[in-house]
């Protein structure tokens, strides 16, 4: 099994988040096979981190995704997870796809991590009950970029604490997949919005041009 590798941009892109007021955080894409791997990358991850600078508030994510992984997956994530902690940083999160909660790759309760960011793309609610930042899509404006939506501001306000001790509930929000031919108007129409508010809800504004397949905000 070849070493973890790290990313020979990141310090840059930590330099430029940090320039623009961001929260800085990291996240290891996982190979673990057993106990060993996931201690080894998880001290990769923790010691890479510390050299890199980033602050012991940062979020740090195990993305689990790799399609060579089989079975379930909690215990190895949490053993990857509570080495980084053990090096310091208290704040960790599992990044992974609707699908793998879904099809039981992961014991919900048993997870260290209880905000959970998941990827799922195409619908206008994350597929999972109660998670903390769903990645809506790969591809945002057809930039080539991924975007979520942090729920309780996991990833964007500083932490200090821990999430309330459990899950905390996601509140009522829906989402429009942009269909072609629509507008701002006939979207605001549909949910019975005035479209300047409606853009402004999505950071826009009826200036702004949306295409087939954006997720906006309706409520």
């Amino acid at each position: 099994k070849a070493p973890p590798t790290g990313n020979p941009k990141a310090a840059a892109q930590l330099a430029a988040g940090r320039r623009m007021g961001m929260q800085v955080h990291g996240y290891h894409y996982a190979h673990y096979h057993n106990s060993a791997d996931a201690v080894a990358e998880g001290r990769f991850f923790g010691t890479t981190a510390k050299a890199l600078g980033l602050p012991t508030e940062s979020v740090m994510a195990a993305d689990v995704e790799d399609p060579g992984l089989s079975g379930e997956l909690t215990g190895l994530t949490n053993v990857f997870l509570q080495t980084v902690k053990a090096i310091g940083y208290p704040h960790t999160d599992l990044y992974t796809m609707a699908s793998w909660l879904t099809t039981r790759r992961f014991d919900r309760v048993a997870l260290i991590p209880k905000n959970l960011w998941l990827a799922s793309y195409g619908v206008n609610q994350p597929g999972v009950d109660n998670v903390g930042t769903w990645q809506f899509t790969n591809n945002f404006q057809g930039l080539g970029v991924d975007m979520s939506y942090d729920f309780f501001g996991h990833y964007t306000t500083r932490l200090t604490g821990t999430l309330n001790g459990g899950v905390a509930r996601v509140p009522t929000i829906r989402f429009h997949t942009v269909q072609p031919g629509e507008s701002w108007w006939a979207i605001a129409h549909q949910y019975g919005h005035d479209m300047d508010k409606l853009a402004a809800l999505n950071g826009k504004t009826i200036l702004s041009v949306i295409h087939p397949g954006d997720q906006l905000r309706v409520e």
